[in-house]
């Protein structure tokens, strides 16, 4: 609204301005001399005969082509007059300074002054003249109904008087409808802008697709100052301006709609990028969620860039004289910033591959944690003591990444050690409880856990657990961590097992008295070598199999109690 503001008040300041004269009016001829040799001589007969002080129509209309055009010399001046309305009520300057004075040109026998703003104008090499072409001649009827579409001085004429009485270089007439102009563009971009809302929000809820009302409000300010610039582009010539005036009017309406183009194509960015978040967090993966701040900044840095190029074009500046000029500089900001575009590609890399979302936990380069937010330069890791880690996207392409958050179950693993006075039937209840207690667990995977004697260790007796949890976060591990534990502990205390830890026991034996030697303790050879094969296979004592506690509840075993041993099974015999 602010801008719309400013705009009215610039163009108000030009139409307060004195109608200015071009260059080209002020290198004038003798009244009435012509002189049709050149491009620049054709183009000043045709402006310097036309002055108001002392027009003299048909001398200007004598570098004219008139063959074909069956128009008497009062017609042909008046024809010439109209040609010269046009180019004044479109602001067209004709700067002689830039017309050639050569015979020669090198674009041949045809040559435009005005080849992009005013094609229409040609002008022609006829024998040793150069007159402007029958087709530009034939054309200024059309011209001129188009560039004035209302018969604006048949109005004024039957108005009152003092509408053509002159303030500050206009009419009165000028001043007033000028002010109407501005007051009936206002009005018609409110009623733009509130129609494009309210037609943009129920086609939008028809396709299901909800956008911030006041989004859609400010993408549609923007087109409702195109319609501005539409109208005053349409209504301007009919003020009958200077050719200074109109000159200043159409450049500001010329910078206003590409401004206004690009501030279009900025909220449409804006409302595109709502829409594709709103999608986003319908989906399982959070990188995407994370994609679309990225997507929205590339994509505005580069609305912007673009849009000062077209801006400074539609104020008539060289782009491409500028862009060489800065060439050696951009090759030295390309140097510095190549780091910077090395973490742009890695960011690039990064949303194309999908190593790892939003939410993860991470280690990547030495930096373990849960990824917050993958931006254009680097990666931002919370640590879990807290801190906030920045690494560079560059790096993070490169690098191994760990990702625990897509680990599909979470491995616990630990060793228990028991008292060496448990017995052996204890040991294997133990195992086969631990089993039973996974088995009952929801989270445990039931498919591949372990749980085994297994080692004699230094300070007892130790059992190996090796177990996956099947949760998605760290804090239902630890829960069902807590939960499995308990268990395991209230197993040992029905049980009766007793954990170990590290101990060292001294036996102090009484020394032997004086003359009395010490006699260790002595069994048979037959014994030891029956107590060997009683171990053997087929022993009375042998249990390869281990004792015969329960079913063992092994991974893919019904977790339903065996029957109890026969008396077969507990001695061991096979």
């Amino acid at each position: 609204m602010r801008s719309v503001h400013s705009l009215f008040a610039l163009l108000l300041l030009f139409s307060l301005l004195p109608p200015s004269v071009p260059r080209a009016h002020a290198q004038t001829l003798t009244p009435g001399q012509t002189d049709c040799s050149t491009p620049r001589r054709s183009l000043l007969t045709w402006l310097s005969n036309l002055g108001e002080d002392d027009p003299h129509p048909q001398a200007a209309s004598r570098c004219f082509d008139w063959r074909g055009a069956n128009l008497e010399r009062e017609e042909r001046g008046r024809t010439v007059g109209r040609l010269k309305a046009v180019l004044d009520a479109r602001g067209i300057y004709v700067a002689l300074d830039e017309i050639p004075d050569d015979v020669e040109l090198e674009s041949g026998r045809l040559y435009q002054p005005f080849p992009n703003s005013f094609p229409d104008l040609r002008i022609e090499r006829v024998g040793e003249e150069w007159l402007v072409t029958r087709d530009t001649v034939r054309a200024i009827p059309r011209l001129h109904a188009d560039t004035f579409a209302l018969d604006v001085d048949s109005w004024i004429n039957a108005g009152p008087h003092f509408l053509r009485q002159h303030v500050l270089g206009l009419m009165w007439w000028q001043v007033l409808s000028f002010v109407a102009l501005l007051l009936i563009a206002y009005l018609m971009r409110a009623v733009v802008v509130r129609f494009l809302t309210g037609q943009g929000s129920r086609l939008l809820a028809s396709q299901r697709m909800y956008i911030e009302p006041d989004l859609i409000r400010r993408a549609a300010s923007p087109v409702g100052t195109l319609m501005i610039v539409l109208f005053l582009s349409w209504a301007l010539p009919l003020l009958r301006f200077g050719v200074g005036t109109n000159q200043m009017l159409f450049f500001g309406l010329r910078v206003a709609a590409a401004v206004a183009g690009v501030v279009v194509i900025y909220r449409l960015v804006d409302a595109a990028c709502d829409v594709w978040a709103k999608r986003a967090a319908l989906t399982e993966t959070k990188l995407d969620d994370q994609a679309v701040p990225l997507v929205r900044k590339s994509a505005k840095v580069m609305t912007i860039i673009l849009g000062v190029i077209f801006v400074l074009q539609n104020m008539e500046v060289d782009v491409g004289s500028l862009l060489a000029g800065a060439s050696l500089g951009g090759l030295a900001f390309s140097l510095a910033a190549r780091d910077t575009v090395a973490n742009l590609f890695g960011s690039l890399s990064i949303f194309a591959d999908r190593p790892f979302q939003v939410g993860d936990w991470i280690k990547v380069e030495g930096v373990e944690g849960v990824v917050e937010e993958v931006g254009m330069r680097s990666t931002r890791v919370r640590t879990f003591y807290r801190s906030l880690v920045s690494v560079p996207n560059a790096k993070v392409a490169d690098a191994v990444i760990d990702n625990y958050g897509r680990r599909d179950a979470r491995r616990d693993t630990f060793r228990l050690g028991i008292l060496y006075s448990t017995t052996s039937e204890q040991m294997e209840a133990f195992c086969d409880g631990i089993r039973a207690i996974l088995h009952n667990n929801e989270k445990v995977q039931k498919n591949g856990f372990e749980v085994h004697f297994a080692a004699f260790a230094e300070s007892g007796l130790e059992v190996l657990v090796y177990y996956f949890l099947e949760v998605s976060s760290w804090s239902d591990e630890l829960r069902q961590r807590h939960l499995v534990y308990l268990e395991i502990l209230r197993l040992a205390e029905s049980l009766g097992v007793d954990f170990a830890f590290p101990t060292r026991t001294l036996h102090v034996a009484s020394a032997p008295r004086l003359g009395e030697a010490f006699e260790p303790r002595r069994v048979e050879v037959d014994a030891l070598s029956s107590a060997v094969r009683d171990y053997a296979s087929g022993g009375s004592k042998a249990r390869p199999l281990g004792p015969k506690i329960s079913s063992g509840y092994y991974p893919g075993v019904s977790a339903a109690r065996g029957p109890e041993p026969s008396p077969d099974e507990s001695t061991g015999a096979r």
